[in-house]
């Protein structure tokens, strides 16, 4: 047998088996919206475009705008199927006819897809022009998708305009963008404008734990949240990082694997760190950060770690509870909660906004050194009260005051100036002069309690603050920076003017929780705050600017 018949008929025996893997779709390709209910995160925008078309009352020109990830191509393309399905126009393609197939896979002759970011200058939007005037070949309407319709230039911009007012009745341009700024107002007025939301983190866990589900793979119930957070509202993002992980763990993922993936630091080292600010353990705090550095995790990641705790914190002292838009598992919101009880909301308030107020210093030469300076500043917060809650205690003359000067004066984190000078008391002692600061005096029980009606006043007006505090944490915490006082059935409340508009449109709830507290009808009377405190405040900032160069 000649040799090239013989290797034929090797080859054709036994031809070479085919790569599967040349077939494969990516998750955020395969799990693509088809119908406007798959849409996720969008309803406003679903419910009006599907009673536009139920009504007949189709736009020539739509504007999407939202952030990238979120679904604009895509309900683009959704729309382009529901006006030109066989059955339609219609709410909700069949997806099985020619055209709706056609469409899904981008090979549809009267559904033109433009990037805009390469398509861009004055001689494509002509020849766009002269297309416009011809009609559909298939179906009823030729749809033009204009993607990244931002990158325009201004001529390019300038010539579409006629176009996109009064196009042939068969056209319908979509423009899509993730740059609502950079579209001139004179295409946004001949458009119908949608904004797209960011997902939300539950919606998108949600769909993450859909997709796994379908596709047969099991998953650790808290694995996905951080997913969530990293994707920032993006569903394509969050699906691509899904893509990753199903290759490193395989048929089942758990919460371990998702964090070696997305690199985030774990809730319990962040949880560890923010309960050493809070337990006054600066130690321990110093610690897990140097461990968690340790073990290779960016400087920034630590950062974004404890804002992101922090915000949570806040939120949920400030709601009382766990709101739909915050993801946590049980387990961690139980550890949160315990964290928070005998923490006051400005205390965690006070923390975050020192956090991101010093976001420019994690973008200096030296991160790790600016982190541990972050993290020892805000165990230097946690020594000092409120400014105001401290001036309120001060002028009720509650010993709480006192002790808290003398928390300040413990925290031991200054010397006393080295140019001070002492001076004689005539009695053989020496006292220093100079820069010393003094915690201010408490004003005495006797006349505090003439200024209240008496000590017993005083002690109902701070016990209604407490229990207004447990009943409405952002009421009480606001309620924590007045003065109290309480003369028989009259609760009077000096108001400082920052909180004044929010305390007063509160009437009606504080007067019923008045008489909850007190078991009896109580006349509330707000009156503004006079310069009463003046002296106090200036006093107190003196001695905490001395603390803390903030």
């Amino acid at each position: 047998m000649p040799q090239v018949a013989w290797l034929f008929l090797v080859y054709t025996t036994n031809p070479p088996k085919r790569r599967s893997n040349l077939s494969y779709t990516v998750i955020a390709r395969r799990w693509r919206p088809q119908r406007f209910d798959d849409v996720v995160g969008q309803p406003h925008i679903i419910t009006t475009l599907k009673n536009s078309i139920k009504a007949g009352r189709i736009a020539h020109a739509f504007l999407f705008t939202g952030p990238r990830g979120v679904g604009k191509t895509s309900l683009a393309r959704i729309l382009a199927k529901a006006v030109n399905c066989v059955n339609g126009p219609t709410a909700e393609p069949c997806n099985v006819c020619e055209n709706c197939v056609g469409i899904a896979s981008g090979n549809f002759v009267d559904v033109i897809e433009i990037d805009a970011a390469s398509t861009r200058g004055i001689d494509d939007i002509k020849e766009l022009r002269e297309t416009v005037r011809y009609l559909p070949m298939k179906a009823a309407y030729k749809v033009y998708i204009l993607d990244e319709a931002h990158m325009l230039t201004d001529q390019a911009r300038n010539a579409f305009l006629k176009t996109l007012e009064e196009p042939p009745g068969h056209n319908i341009f979509i423009l899509a963008t993730t740059e609502l700024q950079k579209i001139p107002y004179t295409i946004m007025s001949r458009c119908q404008r949608f904004d797209f939301r960011r997902i939300t983190e539950k919606e998108i866990v949600e769909q993450l734990k859909a997709i796994c589900k379908k596709d047969g793979i099991t998953f650790d119930e808290g694995a996905f949240h951080h997913v969530a957070v990293e994707a920032d509202g993006s569903m394509r993002d969050a699906e691509s990082i899904l893509e990753q992980i199903i290759a490193y763990s395989g048929q089942h993922i758990s919460e371990g694997d998702v964090i070696n993936i997305i690199g985030v630091v774990e809730k319990e080292v962040i949880h560890r760190i923010v309960r050493s600010v809070l337990t006054k353990d600066l130690k321990d705090g110093l610690s897990a950060i140097e461990t968690t550095l340790g073990e290779g995790y960016d400087v920034n990641q630590v950062y974004r770690g404890l804002v992101s705790y922090l915000r949570n914190m806040m939120i949920v002292k400030a709601v009382g509870g766990l709101p739909d838009f915050i993801t946590m598992g049980e387990d961690e919101y139980k550890a949160l909660s315990a964290l928070i009880a005998d923490v006051e909301y400005y205390e965690v308030q006070n923390m975050l906004y020192y956090m991101l107020r010093s976001e420019d210093l994690m973008r200096g030469l030296f991160p790790r050194i600016a982190l541990e300076t972050l993290y020892i500043n805000l165990y230097n917060l946690s020594q000092i009260r409120d400014v105001e809650k401290v001036i309120g205690e001060l002028e009720r003359g509650e010993p709480q005051a006192s002790r808290a000067g003398e928390r300040i004066q413990k925290a031991g984190y200054r010397e006393q100036d080295t140019g001070s000078r002492e001076r004689d008391t005539g009695d053989g002692r020496q006292e220093a002069e100079g820069d010393v600061s003094h915690a201010p005096t408490a004003p005495s029980r006797e006349e505090n309690a003439s200024a209240t009606g008496g000590s017993q006043a005083g002690e109902g007006a701070h016990g209604f603050v407490e229990y207004l505090k447990k009943k409405k944490p952002f009421l009480g915490s606001m309620f924590d920076s007045c003065e109290c006082s309480v003369e028989g059935d009259d609760l009077t409340v000096l108001v400082d003017k920052k909180y004044g508009n929010f305390i007063k449109s509160e009437f009606e709830e504080v007067r019923r929780l008045t008489s909850e507290f007190f078991g009896r009808a109580m006349n509330v009377e707000f009156r503004d705050a006079g310069d009463r405190k003046k002296n106090i405040l200036e006093e107190y900032v003196k001695e905490a600017d001395s603390l803390f160069n903030l």
